[in-house]
């Protein structure tokens, strides 16, 4: 429950009979290589590139206890920074392109905020037609997709 799983991890996992992992990431390379769900995320990670700030993408597994009935979901962050911010919180960034009601989306970004708040610093980052819908307790910061530099007030960047 809210326990980062390395690959190490979940190679030994998917070995033991009791547990099963099934985890695949759709989507596509970007130009510069990094394999991203969609082009909100690809728009994205172009954006961190050209402001040198290092990330990584679906690096880290997490378990979530999630919903009513607690039931354990798999949670995948789309990008981690490698820097930390001022408050010393690791960095996820979740683009979120479309409003997918039922299938977790804020609701688990939530579950895991819940968890791990001490530790992880949450934007999200949508179109302002789908932003009233994300979830306020899923993040620390909604950001505008139109206005990608609201980022560099909230992002550890490198000087320049």
């Amino acid at each position: 429950m809210g326990m980062a799983w390395r690959q190490s991890e979940m190679t030994r996992l998917r070995n033991t009979p009791s547990v099963r992992i099934v985890y695949h990431r759709e989507g596509f390379d970007s130009p510069i290589g990094h394999h991203v769900r969609h082009r909100m995320e690809a728009t994205v990670c172009q954006w961190l590139i050209d402001h040198g700030v290092a990330h990584r993408h679906a690096s880290e597994v997490f378990a979530v206890r999630a919903g009513a009935a607690g039931v354990t979901a798999i949670y995948v962050p789309d990008i981690i920074l490698h820097d930390k911010n001022k408050q010393g919180k690791t960095v996820i960034i979740e683009p979120i392109h479309a409003y997918v009601p039922k299938e977790g989306g804020s609701r688990l970004i939530a579950a895991f905020r819940k968890d791990l708040k001490a530790k992880y610093f949450i934007i999200i980052i949508a179109n302002r037609h789908y932003k009233h819908k994300i979830l306020k307790s899923a993040y620390d910061v909604l950001i505008d997709f139109d206005n990608l530099n609201a980022l560099e007030k909230k992002l550890p960047l490198p000087p320049r």
